[in-house]
């Protein structure tokens, strides 16, 4: 009879991941979840912030048309470094209106908003949001609360 050696290999192709692959992957899942977690907090920050200058804008033009509809001789006397709040933004802001009437006959109105965001970050030059300028407040010494939304426009006595 014929002798027929019948060799069995094992397989040495292993289906699966070592654990220094598995660990390595985890790795970068977990800076990859992050980093987009991050992305997703910034773009909902920045969500809140766009909302609230909308806001704050609308609260600026509602204050002017007030203003320009009120008598040429009343504006100084009603507006001059006025604070004011505006409901539709509600607690977390205030405005401020100026009238700088160096010319008598043209009254340069600068009206000014500040606002808190969600996170705590106050927005403009007022700290405590009272619409007075306290001890540090006015950075650049504009003798004025600025912000990033402020509006300014001329009213002529004709």
């Amino acid at each position: 009879m014929e002798n027929k050696t019948i060799l069995n290999f094992k397989s040495s192709n292993n289906s699966g991941f070592t654990l220094a692959e598995l660990m390595v992957a985890t790795v970068i899942l977990v800076f990859a979840f992050a980093g987009t977690m991050v992305t997703f907090i910034r773009c909902m920050e920045l969500n809140d912030m766009s909302r609230n200058t909308s806001l704050a804008v609308r609260a600026i033009e509602t204050r002017m048309s007030l203003i320009k509809d009120t008598a040429f001789n009343q504006i100084l006397a009603n507006f001059n470094n006025v604070a004011f709040q505006d409901v539709t933004v509600g607690n977390n802001g205030r405005g401020v209106s100026y009238v700088d009437n160096t010319n008598p006959n043209l009254l340069v109105i600068t009206i000014t908003y500040c606002w808190q965001q969600k996170n705590g970050r106050i927005v403009g030059e007022d700290t405590d949001l009272d619409g007075a300028i306290d001890g540090g407040e006015d950075v650049n010494g504009s003798g004025m609360l600025d912000s990033p939304v402020q509006i300014v426009s001329a009213v002529y006595n004709r």
